[in-house]
Formats: C-alpha cells, sequence, structure tokens
C-alpha cells in the first residue's frame, strides 16, 4: 500500500470512530467502507433477533424504496444469507460465496428473481453489535459479472476496516442504550415538582426539566445567559460558580446557597455531582453537575422515591438516606431494617459515594438544604 492508501485507510478508520455519536458520519463511513470493498452499495439492518425481522434499515443502492421495503419485511426473514451473517461471531465476517454455491444460487429463487435481476450477486455481510436483543447486519453487495469478495489473506486491507467497524459498531451500541437510559432518566426529572438543571463545569446549562423552565420564567434571581446558569447577583453567581467547580472536581463535592436579593421568596440552590452510575449521566462523558433549585419557606419532607431520583441511589440506599435525615441513627436504622451493622455502613459509603459527601454531618447538611417540593412517584 503506498503513502495515499494507508493515509485514505486511516481517514476512513477515523470516520468510522466519527460515527460512534454523529450518525451521519456513521452512513459516510458505511458508503466509504463499501466503496474501498469494491462494492455497488450497502444495506445495514438492525435485526430483532427474538421477532426474527427488521427494525429500522439504511442503504446506499441504486433502487427504490418501495423494492428496499419488500425485501425487508417479505425476503429477509427466510434469506439464506440473513441467517449466515447470525451464525457468524459478532465482529466477523461471511463470504456469500463460501456458504451458497454456484448450483444452489442457479436454483434460487431469491436469486434468480430478486436479486440478480437488480443487480446484486456476491454479498460480503457482517455481524455486528446492537442494542438491547438486536444485531446490526451490514452487508455490502457486488454486481453478477464482479468477481467475489476477496479471501481475508488476499485483502488485509478490508479485514482491517471490518475490524474497526465491528469496534464502532460496539461503542455505538453501548451509546445508544446508554442513551436510552438517559432518556427514561430525563423523563423521571420532568415528574419532579423541584427544578433541575444540568450543566457543566464551565456552568453550561445541558438540560433543564419542566419545573426549571418555569422558575426561572418567574424569579429575577437566576436565569439562563450566555447558555449558563447565572445567578445576577455577583455575590451569588461566585458562590454558585464555587459549588459547579466543587462538584464537578476529580473529587466531587456537593453543597448549597441561600440566594440574595428577594425579600418575597427564599431561593436555595444546592449543586450535586452527577456520578457516572445516575440515569440522566449517559450523554456526556465529562463531569456534570446537577443543581436543584426551591423555595425554603414551601420545603416538606424528603421521600425515599426524591432520593433515588437525585442522587442515583439504589431502593435500599435510599431508604437508609432518608432515616439519616429524619434523624434516625445508623445502629437504629439497622436494626430497624434487621440488617447487620456492617451492612448499612457499607451503604452509607455508597450514598457518600454517589452524593459528594465525605461524612454523615456533611450528608445530613446536604439533605437539609434541599428544598423538596411535593415530590411524588409518577403513576
Amino acid at each position: 500500500m503506498d503513502d495515499t492508501g494507508k493515509l485514505s485507510l486511516d481517514a476512513l478508520i477515523g470516520t468510522c470512530y466519527d460515527g460512534v455519536l454523529d450518525e451521519a458520519r456513521w452512513d459516510q463511513a458505511l458508503r466509504e467502507f463499501n466503496r474501498w470493498a469494491g462494492g455497488i452499495g450497502f444495506h445495514s439492518v438492525t435485526w430483532d433477533r427474538a421477532r426474527h425481522c427488521a427494525t429500522r434499515d439504511s442503504n446506499s443502492l441504486d433502487a427504490s424504496p418501495d423494492l428496499i421495503r419488500e425485501f425487508v419485511e417479505k425476503l429477509a426473514p427466510t434469506d439464506p444469507r440473513v441467517a449466515l451473517m447470525l451464525q457468524q461471531p459478532v465482529g466477523h465476517a461471511m463470504r456469500c460465496h463460501h456458504h451458497l454455491s454456484d448450483r444452489y444460487v442457479a436454483r434460487s429463487e431469491l436469486f434468480n428473481d430478486f436479486l440478480i435481476p437488480h443487480g446484486v450477486r456476491y454479498t460480503y455481510g457482517m455481524h455486528l453489535d446492537g442494542a438491547d436483543g438486536t444485531s446490526e447486519l451490514l452487508a455490502v453487495f457486488r454486481a453478477p459479472d464482479h468477481v467475489p469478495f476477496e479471501d481475508a489473506d488476499d485483502a488485509p486491507e478490508l479485514e482491517i476496516l471490518t475490524k474497526h467497524i465491528a469496534r464502532a459498531a460496539r461503542l455505538r451500541a453501548g451509546t445508544r442504550h446508554l442513551q436510552a437510559q438517559a432518556a427514561i432518566g430525563m423523563a423521571v426529572l420532568d415528574h419532579l415538582d423541584m427544578a433541575i438543571v444540568i450543566t457543566d463545569e464551565t456552568g453550561h446549562a445541558h438540560y433543564l426539566n419542566v419545573a426549571a423552565h418555569q422558575c426561572l420564567g418567574a424569579t429575577r434571581n437566576m436565569c439562563i445567559r450566555g447558555g449558563k446558569f447565572t445567578a445576577v447577583l455577583p455575590n451569588d453567581e461566585q458562590a454558585v460558580r464555587r459549588l459547579i467547580t466543587h462538584a464537578t472536581a476529580p473529587m466531587p463535592v456537593a453543597g448549597s446557597h441561600r440566594l440574595q436579593g428577594d425579600n418575597q421568596q427564599h431561593w436555595v440552590v444546592t449543586v450535586l455531582p452527577l456520578r457516572e452510575s445516575h440515569a440522566c449521566a449517559a450523554p456526556w462523558e465529562k463531569p456534570m453537575a446537577m443543581l436543584t433549585i426551591g423555595e425554603l419557606d414551601r420545603r416538606v419532607t424528603l421521600g425515599p422515591y426524591t432520593l433515588k431520583v437525585l442522587f442515583g441511589l439504589s431502593p435500599t440506599q435510599a431508604r437508609l438516606a432518608q432515616a439519616l435525615a429524619e434523624g434516625r441513627e445508623l445502629a437504629q436504622y439497622a436494626q430497624d431494617a434487621n440488617v447487620a451493622i456492617n451492612t448499612a455502613r457499607t451503604q452509607l459509603r455508597h450514598i457518600f459515594d454517589k452524593t459528594g459527601c465525605r461524612r454523615q454531618t456533611d450528608l445530613l447538611r446536604l439533605l437539609h438544604a434541599i428544598p423538596a417540593l411535593r415530590i411524588h412517584a409518577p403513576g
């Protein structure tokens, strides 16, 4: 391979990984892979293994949407190439001429009545990782007047690209799963009456729940300015910025601040580290902070559901945190819950980790600072 080929190969590999988070770049990578492999087009199908059917697809073929739909809905479930791809280990490829002989093809209705008349004879098919019970099947095609796809020993660059596409597909599958989790987490936040804003370490706001939009529209103490969560008074702004810095530090710490300047309402902002384990953390691969905003005068008792949503606690951890917030001692909670004191201490350490607290007194101060506003589990 000359230097030009090496550069273009490296560029294509880079495009594959760009496609992990960018659908347009992934489509570009598949189109370039098809050209590199000498194909006439690609067809990518998300295959539901339990239902044995396609749930979505994309392609670069010179074929009408109706023709593609006919194949996906009617022919794909019995297409032997689909079965052959699914039989391959994830990340491996299938060359159809290794499995389907010329004699088989000559007698096949699928090939003679559908594939060959529409310009498809040879298939290079890959079994890739999918999300949540699916597989991604990627096929590149060659026409009847072309040669079959080369064996691995004769096409080392094709093997290299196949491995990188498989790795990128695995990352895409994991990302889609995390994004689905995050969507669920965000939907849960919208059920809370408490105003919640998620920011990065610079204070740039990445998410506001419904209550936050309403709250910021009704108060003059804080706003979103230039994309950042901003407290209007300089002293408040410095305090909030310091809390966000602490919450997104390598050793994050939670904290709260009571805003000044409004004699009618007493607003408090609590800044919590958004841990990687939290359902809402998936879209961002960097430290984030969750800001809760509320009126001290409207405070009610925190419930386990609220604690679970805010901190990503397990149900058991949420019950322990609630018990401590209500003034019960750790030993008393262990006795009431019928668990060993060491088990309760382990649960407390997990709570410290998820809340950004170092000591029990810090945890109690944090819990008492959060203005929980009529929060109940949805439904």
